[in-house]
């Protein structure tokens, strides 16, 4: 068995309400005023009240080369990760030196050495720390890394992991695209970054939380590699978005929700947690509709959206330092942590309040 110690999240530097972001995007595609008008309902229909940017505003008036987003990538993970680390060895009551595991979970910049590496001699970090980097995972990313730190704190129950999922979303706006994908990125996407604490049951933080880790269940959908992406573009990524993804969360879900359960003699009705990576509006109405539950039944999450919008990686692990800080829970009590990404992937891990 493993235990979620703690989760911390980074101070972003830049704030804006959505307000601003959509004066932006009207200033900044004002060469087609009409379509750009048509368009702007997204803003309007998000949930999101505020986003954090690691650029102001004046840094997206020029369109950028992927040396120069690359060279922001790199500056601004360490910034962020450091922050997130610090906030999640806090709330622990630890140190640097209560863990042998970095995963370091990211989707939106390449670095080679990877951050990880960065990570260990800005902080002087032990110099035989393992290191795992995965890259590629966009929204699941968080969930995926918290399985395969769970995998091995139970593998190796005297280690802990830390998980690091960093994303810098704002790196994939461009200036001279026109296109649905680009428009709904700018509306929906923002910057962020959570460090998270998994112990195995031999480590000396275990007993200090109340969140353990039972099983997870990974399913990539056959047919579905369009669904979710980048297009590899001259000055960097850009966004790949379907209009199906609300259907697969209607159509899926549920299923492999209820598969995972049964492994453990469960059901939908033994779980009173969701920790449910906000995709958007449309995405929380139709989890929440597969599962028969009435709206606005994922606070955390629609919470974390409205504050934050949608950071891709570590957003869940946002929504998962909402329900620890809370402590809304009793022993004995399930609950899932759920995501979705590229791939077209689900990631599905089960957890109970001890």
């Amino acid at each position: 068995m493993s235990k979620i110690i703690s989760v911390g999240t980074a101070q972003v530097p830049y704030k804006f309400n959505q307000g601003e972001v959509k004066n932006f995007a009207y200033e900044l595609f004002s060469d087609n005023k009409q379509y750009i008008s048509r368009m702007l309902g997204v803003f309007d229909n998000s949930l999101i009240e505020t986003r954090h940017f690691v650029h102001p505003r004046q840094w997206f008036n020029t369109p950028k080369t992927f040396i120069e987003r690359s060279e922001s990538f790199l500056t601004n993970s360490l910034l962020l990760s450091v922050s997130a680390i610090n906030e999640c060895m806090e709330k622990a009551n630890g140190d640097l030196h209560d863990f042998d595991h970095i995963i370091f979970v990211s989707n939106t910049g390449i670095a080679t050495p990877s951050i990880d590496a960065h990570l260990i001699n800005e902080l002087k970090l032990d110099p035989h720390l393992k290191r795992t980097p995965i890259w590629g995972l966009g929204c699941v990313g968080g969930a995926v890394g918290l399985t395969r730190a769970m995998e091995y704190t139970k593998a190796f129950p005297k280690s802990a992991v830390l998980l690091i999922a960093l994303e810098i979303c704002s790196l994939a706006f461009h200036k001279e695209d026109y296109s649905k994908s680009n428009i709904v990125s700018l509306a929906l996407f923002s910057d962020g970054a959570a460090a998270t604490l998994i112990a195995g049951k031999e480590h000396k933080l275990y007993q200090s939380s109340n969140i353990s880790l039972i099983k997870s269940l990974t399913t990539t959908y056959y047919d579905s590699l369009g669904v979710m992406g980048w297009e590899i573009v001259e000055d960097g990524f850009k966004a790949i978005f379907s209009k199906d993804i609300p259907t697969i969360v209607r159509k899926e879900v549920r299923s492999n929700i209820e598969e995972l359960l049964e492994s453990e003699n469960l059901s939908l009705t033994d779980l009173k947690h969701y920790v449910v990576h906000p995709g958007g509006a449309k995405v929380l109405a139709e989890y929440e509709g597969s599962l028969g539950l009435s709206e606005g039944t994922f606070k955390h999450s629609r919470k974390v959206l409205k504050e934050h919008g949608n950071m891709s990686s570590p957003t869940v692990l946002y929504v998962l330092k909402e329900l620890m800080d809370e402590k809304e829970y009793n022993p004995g009590e399930y609950g899932i942590i759920s995501a979705l990404g590229p791939g077209f992937s689900s990631e599905i891990i089960l957890f109970e309040t001890v």
